[in-house]
């Protein structure tokens, strides 16, 4: 290909602690020009915090001031090596309010405020995470569990409803291994959206064939179990 073509180079970054983005260079002859679109996150005590979308809001009263956003990388930052910091966040404007949620933990869930709308960060990656319960604050708050279609993550193919598995299914998580190096994932998707008694939701990958959850939560056997039965048709 001639330096005098236009053309685009798609680099997927991706690194422990530090967040993802999928820069794109337009070059030419002399000039360089960087778009990266970064992840929706925030970052706070070396945890990263990814935006998870409601379909219902969160209650002011629920909120208690926690810090504010430092530093805003999107339209600051184009580098897409660059290594995120405490404080850091990919699109909310430095001065953001950032609260906690009464319930949930600090390690698992946030709450900020951009102009008069209350968006909820959940942790993704986290240091010190050794089991599920260490990246996920859910017992006694799920509802229901709904087993979603990996292409749109959406349609729900089948749900777990009741109690006693809702129960296990949660105690398994938590007492689950997580491995946040390796990233292994699987060829079999599905999203698990765990609906709580609150209304909000999580909603994280889930490879039936490795018993995976993003990210890095490794489930056991029986976990596995009890999704192929749901989807059989078996709850």
């Amino acid at each position: 290909m001639r330096e005098s073509t236009i053309f685009k180079i798609i680099v997927v970054f991706l690194a422990l602690f530090s967040l993802f983005s999928v820069p794109t260079s337009c070059k030419s002859p002399g000039n360089q020009i960087n778009f990266i679109n970064w992840v929706d996150f925030i970052k706070f005590n070396d945890i990263m915090y990814q935006r998870e979308t409601q379909s219902v809001s969160v209650n002011e009263i629920n909120l208690s001031p926690y810090d504010e956003i430092k530093f805003k990388i999107a339209d600051n930052v184009n580098d897409p090596a660059y290594k995120s910091k405490n404080g850091d966040a990919a699109y909310l404007e430095k001065g953001t309010r950032v609260y906690t949620l009464t319930g949930y933990s600090p390690d698992f869930r946030f709450v900020a405020r951009e102009n008069q709308e209350l968006l909820i960060y959940e942790a993704d990656t986290n240091p010190r995470a050794k089991k599920g319960s260490d990246l996920l604050d859910i017992v006694n708050k799920v509802e229901y569990i709904g087993i979603n279609s990996k292409i749109d993550g959406t349609t729900e193919l089948a749900s777990i409803k009741g109690r006693s598995q809702v129960d296990e299914l949660v105690h398994l998580i938590l007492d689950a291994p997580v491995d946040q190096v390796s990233l292994k994932t699987g060829s079999e998707q599905y999203f698990l959206e765990f609906h709580y008694k609150d209304g909000t939701t999580t909603k994280r990958s889930y490879w039936l064939d490795t018993g995976i959850i993003s990210r890095g939560i490794q489930t056991p056997e029986e976990f596995g179990e009890i999704i192929q039965s749901a989807l059989k048709g078996k709850y």
